[in-house]
């Protein structure tokens, strides 16, 4: 179990679990190290389980009409994702989730999922916990998007995600802004 001490370090968050239940619910979660530009989910596929992401960094993109990656959203460490969508409704993903660097997920199938939910009711309430978090998290980062100029949209993202302003291809922090990559070049240079 010591190689899960992150994932349930974070499972027990919630404040909703015992070490015990926490420890019996990692047992069904399973290591994937994903290297950098490999999809953990594509566009078309079903998503059939929840990752979560131990370090990395993950980007969820949907292609344009002209065939563009739109960033939607990074996943940073220690954040639990998924298509829910596509995971709820067994339906094909609208979303490409990939690994912007080489990144380490933890993540369960839905059988199982659905298996531990039975045996562990309070692991629901847990997963809600997760997903109002990260909404919240999406609402938050989206707001800024919103909010005044190109430039103080950069500003605030260098101030709210250095590490992903560090790590990052420029293309994919240019579409998460709105902005093409010469706008975010010229941006950093003024900055």
């Amino acid at each position: 179990m010591e190689e899960h001490h992150i994932l349930i370090e974070n499972i027990k968050r919630s404040g909703l679990l015992s070490d015990g239940e926490a420890q019996e619910i990692c047992k069904h979660f399973r290591k994937e190290d994903i290297r950098k530009n490999q999809f953990f989910l594509e566009e078309g596929k079903r998503c059939s389980k929840i990752g979560f992401l131990e370090f990395g960094i993950l980007c969820t993109f949907v292609y344009s009409w002209a065939g563009e990656e739109v960033v939607k959203y990074f996943v940073e460490n220690r954040q639990f994702f998924t298509d829910m969508e596509s995971y709820e409704n067994a339906t094909p993903a609208s979303l490409n989730i990939m690994a912007v660097v080489n990144s380490r997920v933890w993540s369960i199938t839905k059988s199982q999922n659905e298996q531990l939910q039975s045996e562990i009711p309070n692991w629901q309430h847990a997963l809600n916990f997760f997903a109002a978090e990260a909404l919240n998290r999406m609402i938050q980062n989206q707001h800024f998007l919103k909010l005044g100029e190109a430039a103080d949209q950069y500003k605030h993202f260098l101030k709210n995600h250095p590490n992903l302003a560090r790590q990052v291809p420029l293309k994919y922090i240019a579409s998460y802004l709105g902005i093409t990559q010469s706008s975010l070049s010229r941006l950093r240079r003024e900055v």
